[in-house]
Protein backbone atom coordinates (compact mmCIF):
# COMPACT_ATOMS: atom_id res chain seq x y z
CA UNK A 1 0.00 0.00 0.00
CA UNK A 2 1.89 3.48 -0.90
CA UNK A 3 0.82 5.21 1.90
CA UNK A 4 2.66 8.48 0.75
CA UNK A 5 0.31 8.74 -2.05
CA UNK A 6 -2.75 8.27 0.03
CA UNK A 7 -1.64 10.76 2.38
CA UNK A 8 -1.37 13.18 -0.46
CA UNK A 9 -4.44 12.77 -2.39
CA UNK A 10 -6.47 12.58 1.59
CA UNK A 11 -4.87 16.84 2.01
CA UNK A 12 -6.10 17.30 -1.46
CA UNK A 13 -9.53 16.13 -0.95
CA UNK A 14 -10.25 17.78 1.55
CA UNK A 15 -8.94 20.88 0.44
CA UNK A 16 -10.75 20.25 -2.77
CA UNK A 17 -13.97 19.75 -0.78
CA UNK A 18 -13.79 23.01 1.14
CA UNK A 19 -12.30 24.92 -2.01
CA UNK A 20 -16.02 23.93 -4.03
CA UNK A 21 -17.98 24.56 -0.37
CA UNK A 22 -17.02 27.99 -0.20
CA UNK A 23 -17.28 29.23 -3.74
CA UNK A 24 -20.83 27.46 -4.34
CA UNK A 25 -21.61 29.60 -0.85
CA UNK A 26 -22.70 26.43 1.27
CA UNK A 27 -23.06 26.53 4.81
CA UNK A 28 -22.29 24.20 7.11
CA UNK A 29 -25.75 22.53 6.63
CA UNK A 30 -25.40 21.74 3.03
CA UNK A 31 -21.92 20.54 3.83
CA UNK A 32 -22.59 17.48 5.63
CA UNK A 33 -24.68 16.14 3.22
CA UNK A 34 -21.29 15.42 1.41
CA UNK A 35 -18.50 13.05 2.71
CA UNK A 36 -14.64 13.50 2.17
CA UNK A 37 -13.43 10.67 -0.30
CA UNK A 38 -11.22 8.17 1.12
CA UNK A 39 -7.41 7.10 -0.74
CA UNK A 40 -7.93 4.93 -3.33
CA UNK A 41 -5.60 2.51 -1.80
CA UNK A 42 -7.96 1.69 1.22
CA UNK A 43 -10.81 -1.34 1.07
CA UNK A 44 -13.35 -0.58 2.91
CA UNK A 45 -16.26 -3.72 3.14
CA UNK A 46 -19.70 -2.68 1.24
CA UNK A 47 -17.93 0.58 0.31
CA UNK A 48 -19.56 2.11 3.69
CA UNK A 49 -16.50 4.26 4.95
CA UNK A 50 -16.72 6.63 8.24
CA UNK A 51 -16.52 10.74 7.56
CA UNK A 52 -15.90 13.17 10.72
CA UNK A 53 -17.51 16.85 10.30
CA UNK A 54 -15.29 18.99 12.98
CA UNK A 55 -16.98 22.44 13.78
CA UNK A 56 -14.58 25.02 15.79
CA UNK A 57 -14.98 28.24 16.46
CA UNK A 58 -12.87 29.32 13.77
CA UNK A 59 -13.79 26.74 11.10
CA UNK A 60 -14.84 23.62 9.80
CA UNK A 61 -12.80 20.83 8.58
CA UNK A 62 -14.39 17.68 6.69
CA UNK A 63 -12.34 14.88 7.67
CA UNK A 64 -11.91 11.30 6.07
CA UNK A 65 -11.58 8.61 9.02
CA UNK A 66 -10.62 5.18 8.42
CA UNK A 67 -11.16 3.83 12.41
CA UNK A 68 -13.97 5.04 14.15
CA UNK A 69 -15.20 3.53 17.79
CA UNK A 70 -17.76 4.29 19.88
CA UNK A 71 -16.49 3.33 23.72
CA UNK A 72 -19.27 4.84 25.87
CA UNK A 73 -22.10 6.78 26.11
CA UNK A 74 -24.82 4.09 25.19
CA UNK A 75 -24.81 1.95 28.62
CA UNK A 76 -25.04 2.60 32.20
CA UNK A 77 -21.73 3.47 34.90
CA UNK A 78 -21.99 3.41 38.50
CA UNK A 79 -22.19 7.23 39.69
CA UNK A 80 -20.29 6.02 43.16
CA UNK A 81 -17.82 3.79 44.36
CA UNK A 82 -19.12 0.27 45.08
CA UNK A 83 -16.24 0.15 47.84
CA UNK A 84 -18.54 2.94 49.48
CA UNK A 85 -20.23 1.96 52.34
CA UNK A 86 -23.30 4.82 51.66
CA UNK A 87 -23.10 4.12 48.46
CA UNK A 88 -26.73 3.26 47.07
CA UNK A 89 -27.10 -0.07 44.83
CA UNK A 90 -29.33 1.91 42.57
CA UNK A 91 -27.86 4.39 41.58
CA UNK A 92 -26.20 4.51 37.98
CA UNK A 93 -26.50 6.87 35.13
CA UNK A 94 -24.78 7.11 31.34
CA UNK A 95 -21.77 7.52 30.96
CA UNK A 96 -19.97 10.84 29.00
CA UNK A 97 -20.09 9.95 25.19
CA UNK A 98 -17.08 9.46 23.98
CA UNK A 99 -15.01 7.57 21.05
CA UNK A 100 -11.82 6.86 19.20
CA UNK A 101 -10.59 8.01 15.54
CA UNK A 102 -7.70 7.18 13.91
CA UNK A 103 -6.93 8.91 10.54
CA UNK A 104 -3.92 9.24 8.04
CA UNK A 105 -1.41 12.10 8.96
CA UNK A 106 -2.60 15.86 7.46
CA UNK A 107 -5.53 17.65 6.34
CA UNK A 108 -6.33 18.99 9.63
CA UNK A 109 -4.90 22.16 10.99
CA UNK A 110 -7.50 23.16 13.44
CA UNK A 111 -7.54 19.52 15.00
CA UNK A 112 -3.86 20.00 15.39
CA UNK A 113 -4.39 22.65 16.98
CA UNK A 114 -6.98 21.60 19.37
CA UNK A 115 -4.69 19.07 19.91
CA UNK A 116 -1.59 20.98 20.81
CA UNK A 117 -3.90 23.33 23.05
CA UNK A 118 -4.69 20.56 25.27
CA UNK A 119 -1.46 19.13 25.53
CA UNK A 120 -0.39 22.75 26.59
CA UNK A 121 -2.62 23.46 28.97
CA UNK A 122 -3.74 20.01 30.30
CA UNK A 123 -3.14 20.91 33.83
CA UNK A 124 -4.90 23.56 33.96
CA UNK A 125 -8.64 22.19 33.72
CA UNK A 126 -10.47 25.18 34.43
CA UNK A 127 -8.57 27.54 31.89
CA UNK A 128 -10.15 28.24 28.82
CA UNK A 129 -8.33 28.32 24.89
CA UNK A 130 -9.95 28.96 22.02
CA UNK A 131 -9.99 25.24 20.83
CA UNK A 132 -11.24 23.33 23.98
CA UNK A 133 -14.75 22.64 23.22
CA UNK A 134 -16.17 22.12 19.42
CA UNK A 135 -18.35 19.85 18.09
CA UNK A 136 -18.26 16.53 15.84
CA UNK A 137 -20.90 15.08 13.26
CA UNK A 138 -19.81 11.25 12.30
CA UNK A 139 -21.27 9.89 8.50
CA UNK A 140 -21.33 6.59 8.19
CA UNK A 141 -22.00 6.26 4.09
CA UNK A 142 -21.41 4.53 1.15
CA UNK A 143 -21.09 7.00 -1.58
CA UNK A 144 -23.11 9.51 -1.13
CA UNK A 145 -25.72 7.78 1.23
CA UNK A 146 -25.79 8.39 4.68
CA UNK A 147 -27.07 5.07 6.99
CA UNK A 148 -25.88 6.51 10.16
CA UNK A 149 -24.42 9.84 11.74
CA UNK A 150 -23.87 10.66 15.55
CA UNK A 151 -24.17 14.65 16.39
CA UNK A 152 -21.28 14.84 19.61
CA UNK A 153 -21.71 17.94 21.00
CA UNK A 154 -19.21 20.01 23.46
CA UNK A 155 -16.22 17.33 22.72
CA UNK A 156 -12.39 17.65 24.09
CA UNK A 157 -9.49 15.42 23.57
CA UNK A 158 -8.74 13.17 26.10
CA UNK A 159 -5.72 11.37 24.03
CA UNK A 160 -4.11 12.02 20.96
CA UNK A 161 -0.64 10.09 19.67
CA UNK A 162 0.85 9.32 16.22
CA UNK A 163 1.93 5.62 15.32
CA UNK A 164 3.12 4.17 12.76
CA UNK A 165 1.21 1.23 10.98
CA UNK A 166 2.08 -1.46 8.87
CA UNK A 167 -0.16 -4.61 7.10
CA UNK A 168 1.38 -7.20 9.53
CA UNK A 169 4.56 -8.81 8.29
CA UNK A 170 3.67 -7.33 4.81
CA UNK A 171 4.66 -3.92 5.54
CA UNK A 172 7.98 -5.16 5.31
CA UNK A 173 7.84 -6.78 1.73
CA UNK A 174 6.56 -3.65 -0.79
CA UNK A 175 2.81 -2.83 0.46
CA UNK A 176 4.34 0.26 2.95
CA UNK A 177 3.35 1.87 5.82
CA UNK A 178 0.78 4.86 7.70
CA UNK A 179 1.62 6.92 9.37
CA UNK A 180 -1.54 7.91 11.23
CA UNK A 181 -2.70 9.95 14.05
CA UNK A 182 -5.13 8.49 17.06
CA UNK A 183 -7.74 10.48 18.52
CA UNK A 184 -9.50 10.15 21.98
CA UNK A 185 -12.44 12.31 22.30
CA UNK A 186 -14.89 13.06 25.42
CA UNK A 187 -18.08 14.82 24.81
CA UNK A 188 -20.87 16.63 27.01
CA UNK A 189 -23.68 14.94 24.82
CA UNK A 190 -24.47 13.27 21.22
CA UNK A 191 -27.82 12.54 19.60
CA UNK A 192 -27.65 9.16 16.86
CA UNK A 193 -30.10 9.66 13.70
CA UNK A 194 -31.37 6.90 11.60
CA UNK A 195 -31.54 8.16 7.97
CA UNK A 196 -32.89 5.32 6.67
CA UNK A 197 -35.86 5.77 9.09
CA UNK A 198 -36.13 8.87 8.54
CA UNK A 199 -36.59 8.66 4.67
CA UNK A 200 -39.41 5.76 5.55
CA UNK A 201 -41.34 7.85 8.48
CA UNK A 202 -41.23 11.09 5.88
CA UNK A 203 -44.74 11.97 4.28
CA UNK A 204 -44.37 14.92 1.07
CA UNK A 205 -47.06 16.74 1.48
CA UNK A 206 -49.05 16.92 -1.83
CA UNK A 207 -48.61 20.12 -3.85
CA UNK A 208 -52.06 21.80 -4.63
CA UNK A 209 -53.71 24.55 -6.06
CA UNK A 210 -55.62 26.42 -3.77
CA UNK A 211 -58.80 28.19 -4.45
CA UNK A 212 -56.88 31.54 -3.17
CA UNK A 213 -54.57 30.81 -6.38
CA UNK A 214 -57.20 30.58 -8.75
CA UNK A 215 -58.23 34.23 -8.49
CA UNK A 216 -55.02 35.16 -9.77
CA UNK A 217 -54.88 34.95 -13.60
CA UNK A 218 -51.44 35.32 -13.86
CA UNK A 219 -50.82 31.66 -12.02
CA UNK A 220 -52.89 30.19 -14.99
CA UNK A 221 -51.38 27.92 -17.39
CA UNK A 222 -50.67 29.07 -20.88
CA UNK A 223 -54.58 28.30 -22.83
CA UNK A 224 -56.69 29.26 -20.05
CA UNK A 225 -58.14 32.37 -19.76
CA UNK A 226 -61.10 34.69 -18.42
CA UNK A 227 -64.33 34.93 -19.95
CA UNK A 228 -65.24 38.52 -20.34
Amino acid sequence: MNYKNAITMTTLSVIAVFAITSFAGFGITNTVAQTAPQPAKLVFVENISTTALFEFRDGSELVPVQQFTQTAGFGAKSLVSVDDPKADSGASGRANPSFTMEKIVGGTPFLYAAADQTQQYYTSSGFEYPYKFFDVTVFLAAGGDVFRSFEYRDCQISNYVVATRSDNEEGYTGKGFAVVDQYSFECKGYTPTNAAMEKITHVEKAKTTSSSDLKSTDKWEPGFFKQQ
